[in-house]
């Protein structure tokens, strides 16, 4: 592992755990600090979700001008100046301006996360190091939930404070990192007379790659299956099981360890296979957990077996699942496009977040079953939409490893 790579692993690392300290207590800082009602800090953090969507396609654009290591530089700086926001403005509109800028740190990041991995990896290492640097920052936000309650030692208010100014300065030595590890990167895997020097402006030759768009349609429906699942959890465990109220968390951290040590250790479960095909054997996972979570009402003593095998699934298939997701844009894009692919791919985050709490609710309010048959069906939809659109790609997607 050359000095460059272990660079962006820590900076990976420093940058989730400033996250993971902060996050889970920005409700309590809207209620505590800015002195916002609950419902006025839902729809700040919202709009400013909603708002953030639209950065990450500008991005995607400034990437492919001035290339990746800038682009995520500028990330932290939109996530220092949020922190300062919330930190020094402390009322509804310095709220809302921290969690905008926040919001726009996540958008712009990754958008420039594929195009930066596959500057400082070979095209055979591409779901190698997007599972290491997925791994690194997955182990970052637990570190960073488990050292948050040291915070709170000096009060409430005082403690709240001092996460925020943790996850600012988390953001100061990841870009320091992150442009150490520029100065290392490799040399370009293609020559000049196999790529054009001069980028090509604007979105229309993305837009008019159907295959790229139809994949990146898919990626909202694959990121809904990560996404929707964890939200509705602990609903589910507590309000129709009636199980204890630690639950939620142990399995949360359960499945987050099953897909840290898929990401950091499982490089051979997708080695060898089309990209496509390690996609759909995800969503298939998928749905073979999300059906586990079917016999978990039948009875008490099924019920914490069906949960703990739901949610190791679930981790499994997010395994197969992301690096696979951050390197086929890469895989896809000629190469001054990187950056347009990856942001284009990466907007499924972005709505998946929005469309996850409303499907969810909706379908819980229904039933129990009604929920996980819903996302069983999404699952094996998506599962064959990958299979049958495997055909039009023609092998762009390229073998794994």
């Amino acid at each position: 592992m050359n000095d460059g790579r272990r660079l962006l692993i820590g900076a990976m690392f420093v940058d989730t755990l400033g996250g993971g300290l902060l996050n889970p207590f920005e409700l309590v800082y809207a209620l505590e600090i800015a002195h916002l009602s609950l419902t006025t800090a839902g729809v700040v953090l919202s709009v400013a979700a909603a708002a953030g969507i639209g950065i990450g396609p500008l991005a995607g654009a400034v990437v492919d001008r001035i290339g990746a290591p800038r682009v995520v530089a500028a990330a932290n700086l939109l996530g220092l100046a949020g922190c300062l926001s919330l930190l020094f403005w402390t009322n509804g509109w310095g709220y809302g301006v921290g969690a905008f800028f926040l919001s726009a740190n996540m958008r712009t990041f990754w958008a420039a996360f594929t195009p930066l991995v596959a500057g400082i990896a070979g095209a055979a290492e591409l779901e190698k190091w997007f599972g290491r640097l997925r791994g690194a920052r997955y182990v970052g936000i637990v570190s960073g939930q488990g050292l948050s309650g040291v915070f709170f030692v000096a009060g409430l208010h005082t403690g709240l404070r001092l996460l925020v100014l943790a996850n600012g300065l988390s953001f100061v030595v990841a870009l320091a990192l992150v442009l150490a590890a520029a100065r290392v990167r490799r040399a370009p895997a293609v020559s000049p007379e196999e790529e054009p020097q001069q980028p090509r402006r604007g979105y229309r030759p993305v837009l008019a790659d159907r295959v790229n768009v139809a994949l990146a349609g898919l990626n909202v429906l694959a990121t809904l299956l990560m996404i929707a699942p964890v939200i509705v959890l602990p609903v589910f465990i507590l309000d129709r099981l009636k199980l204890p109220t630690w639950l939620p968390g142990a399995l949360g951290a359960l499945l987050t360890a099953t897909a840290t040590v898929g990401l950091l250790f499982g490089a051979r479960l997708v080695r060898g296979r089309r990209r496509l095909r390690n996609l759909e054997i995800a969503a298939a996972i998928w749905a073979i957990g999300c059906a586990a979570f079917l016999l978990a009402p039948l009875a008490l003593a099924l019920a914490f077996t069906a949960l703990v095998a739901g949610v190791l699934l679930l981790g499994l298939g997010e395994a197969f699942y992301a690096p696979t997701a951050d390197a086929l844009p890469a895989a896809l894009a000629p190469l001054d496009l990187r950056g347009r692919y990856a942001a284009l791919h990466q907007m499924a985050w972005g709505i998946s977040e929005g469309i996850a709490p409303t499907l969810g609710a909706a379908a819980l309010s229904v039933g129990s079953s009604a929920l996980w048959l819903t996302l069983v069906a999404i699952a094996l939809a998506t599962a064959l939409a990958y299979r049958v659109i495997e055909g039009p790609v023609r092998g762009r997607d390229g073998i794994t490893g």
